[in-house]
């Protein structure tokens, strides 16, 4: 990935355009590498969207829908949007975020709680009386790390809309214990799933194939960056792994190939057009 399409500001944020090189910044900053991430829901998109100031679109490529909010995901203005923008420059109309998000690190045995233990809450910590808290995987208090990414209407007129900041830590600076990262499950990034299920549903290859085009990038690389590679989870997966995405994936596939989901293609997809 080219490194001139990420902007580097002084108040620690960079701004990238939407699409691929999102997520590539993300997967290859230090302190995320190996990380398994959540989200929240992305916020302020969708009222704009209704209110057909912008529209949503997946990048190019994009196959894999288990969730409909990607990071890699483009904001295009609206005729109406690119009024209200110009109003927005005229001092008309106050600018507007036309995309908040807020992903976090699940967190594992060795990262630091927002209430200051490694690994597992005190106990007199308040969240230990949330409803589920000790099984809820989506608990952002299991980690201090975070991704913010924003985006504004008037950004969407320049070439690198989207602004990221990383903020926290996993251990705090003095720690004497060392971060493990938490990399027991899936981690691949969007861009890798989306060639692993075009390969898979276009040509139907196994798993061995898949993961010798997963690997053919690296071919002539030297022990360490492959040792890299396979640690940081991001690009290729262990086959266990591999087989049991491809599984999921074909099961999915059969499971929204029935009549309803014909049916519904037809009204949205063809007939509107007519």
């Amino acid at each position: 990935m080219n490194d001139d399409l990420i902007k580097y500001n002084d108040d620690e944020t960079v701004n990238v355009p939407f699409g691929r090189v999102a997520e590539w910044y993300i997967s290859k900053h230090p302190l995320l590498k190996n990380i398994k991430l959540k989200c929240q829901s992305r916020k302020k998109t969708p009222e704009l969207v209704k209110e057909n100031i912008i529209t949503v679109d997946h990048v190019e490529g994009a196959v894999d829908y288990k969730s409909t909010n990607r990071i890699d995901d483009i904001v295009h203005l609206t005729p109406m949007g690119e009024e209200y923008v110009k109003e927005i420059e005229a001092g008309k109309r106050k600018d507007r975020l036309c995309w908040s998000w807020t992903m976090y690190c699940a967190g594992g045995n060795s990262c630091q709680r927002e209430c200051g233990n490694i690994g597992s809450c005190k106990e007199n910590c308040a969240n230990r009386n949330f409803p589920n808290n000790i099984k809820n995987s989506h608990d952002m208090h299991l980690c201090k790390v975070r991704v913010i990414s924003e985006s504004k209407l008037s950004w969407l007129k320049t070439s690198k809309p989207l602004r990221i900041k990383i903020i926290g830590s996993h251990l705090p600076a003095n720690a004497l214990n060392t971060h493990i990262p938490n990399s027991s499950k899936l981690n691949l990034t969007r861009e890798i799933r989306d060639k692993i299920i075009l390969n898979r549903r276009s040509d139907y290859k196994t798993v061995k194939e898949i993961k010798m085009t997963l690997l053919a990038p690296y071919n002539g690389a030297n022990e360490e960056t492959l040792r890299n590679v396979l640690n940081e989870q991001r690009e290729i997966c262990n086959d266990t792994k591999l087989r049991g995405f491809i599984k999921r994936d074909d099961r999915r596939l059969k499971e929204n190939s029935g009549s309803w989901t014909i049916l519904h293609y037809l009204v949205t997809e063809i007939l509107k057009l007519k």
